[in-house]
């Protein structure tokens, strides 16, 4: 019993970082990532004392911060030269702390219940808190009574999600929720590609698997861009065994198998729901619309993405490339493509410096863990690709990595040994 709160405590630390809500009651005050922040700075001093070590900040994490300064300092000109208000990105590098911090808790906690951290500790509560999120969506939109509670306890745009009429979950929506979940797939096929003692588990493998396809359904459902995540991590997971096939050391492996034979399950259940219920008909419809057009049409689009081929918006100038226009806020240019907003914002100065902080935590944590390095690849793609929808970043799931120790990555590549 106490096991079980323990996990249920540690997946709730995990929700209100990774998916971090403001609360209904208070919808002006902190949210939780910033309450569990503060918590986390004061828990990371208190570690530090007790153990001696002063501050032990890693490479990673100062060179992180490097980067989120100079972003911060570069959008600040922006906004000078161009004489605008708009802060947007100026607090880039308290935006950055305050990831990081909010996931110190979790992390510590995961620590003081199994005494070392890997990515494949992380990526079962990930998964499990992704599967809730998406289960919680069809409960939300379809049980009056789960919505007016969800609705007493996370604040969210009521007019707004009315207006849109699309699904939300617990504490996410939209591209927000699909980029969180792409990347949680990303995470679970790194993990069952190159943790060789997970793949010979099969009970762990069947979890992980089941969770995988219930987050790229429901989760393709709140947003497409989930799918991404599913594309990039099936394709590494292939890339990854086929090379490590040539050269001999893929090992024992109860994957495909359970893979085959979820996917027919999962399969099953969806053509089942699309021919029988209208509800789900117009979910699947909606969440797997490319391929639906693919089919029927001969072209594989969506109507999200005709919409976003008319919003490539461009500098007009030289000092607008160089530094932007110091304008992003309020919808200003009318685009949400993530390229547009960002260089508008603070020209191609702040873009590349931007972009090649998720170059350096890739490159830096795919070094270092050389198992993981297709993984990590999958993450800095994920960066890039995101732009094309939406400007937000992947800094949340490199949150979890900038605390993991000395004695972690020693379990880390025993795992991907054995």
């Amino acid at each position: 019993m106490w096991k079980l709160l323990r996990v249920l405590f540690i997946s709730v630390l995990i929700l209100c970082s990774y998916y971090s809500f403001s609360f209904a009651a208070w919808p002006t005050g902190p949210n939780t990532k910033m309450l569990l922040a503060a918590l986390g700075l004061v828990w990371f001093l208190f570690d530090s004392w007790r153990q001696g070590k002063g501050l032990p900040f890693t490479p990673l994490m100062i060179g992180g911060a490097i980067f989120a300064g100079v972003y911060s300092i570069i959008n600040l000109l922006a906004v000078e030269v161009n004489a605008t208000d708009d802060y947007s990105y100026v607090n880039y590098l308290t935006t950055f702390f305050v990831w990081i911090f909010s996931i110190y808790p979790a992390m510590a906690m995961l620590r003081l219940e199994y005494g070392q951290v890997t990515f494949t500790r992380v990526a079962y509560y990930l998964a499990g808190v992704s599967a809730f999120q998406c289960i919680s969506a069809l409960l939300i939109d379809n049980i009056p009574e789960v919505d007016e509670w969800v609705t007493s306890l996370v604040y969210y745009e009521a007019e707004f999600m009315e207006r849109i009429d699309r699904l939300r979950c617990f504490s996410t929506s939209l591209d927000s929720g699909g980029v969180r979940f792409a990347l949680v797939l990303v995470l679970i096929a790194g993990c069952l590609s190159a943790d060789r003692e997970l793949r010979a588990k099969t009970s762990h493998v069947i979890y992980l698997l089941f969770s995988f396809f219930v987050i790229l359904g429901v989760g393709s459902m709140v947003s497409r861009t989930t799918f991404t995540g599913a594309a990039i991590g099936i394709f590494i997971y292939i890339l990854q065994n086929s090379f490590s096939a040539v050269k001999g050391s893929s090992g024992p492996s109860k994957i495909m198998p359970i893979f085959v034979s979820v996917t027919i399950l999962m399969t099953a259940i969806g053509v089942y729901l699309y021919n029988t219920n209208q509800y789900y008909y117009e979910l699947i419809r909606f969440a797997f619309e490319g391929f639906f057009n693919l089919v029927e049409k001969g072209e594989f689009t969506t109507s999200s993405t005709e919409v976003l081929n008319s919003m490539w918006q461009w500098p007009k100038d030289t000092q607008s490339w160089i530094i932007g226009t110091g304008a992003y806020g309020n919808f200003i240019y009318g685009t949400d493509i993530g390229y547009c907003r960002l260089i508008l914002y603070s020209g191609l100065t702040g873009f590349i410096t931007f972009a090649l902080s998720f170059v350096f935590y890739a490159y830096v944590l795919g070094t270092r863990y050389s198992p993981y390095r297709w993984m990590f690849l999958a993450f800095c793609a994920m960066t890039f690709i995101i732009w094309v929808k939406v400007s937000t970043d992947i800094l949340m799931i490199y949150a979890f990595m900038f605390w993991l120790r000395p004695e972690d990555d020693t379990l880390i590549f025993k795992q991907a040994q054995s």
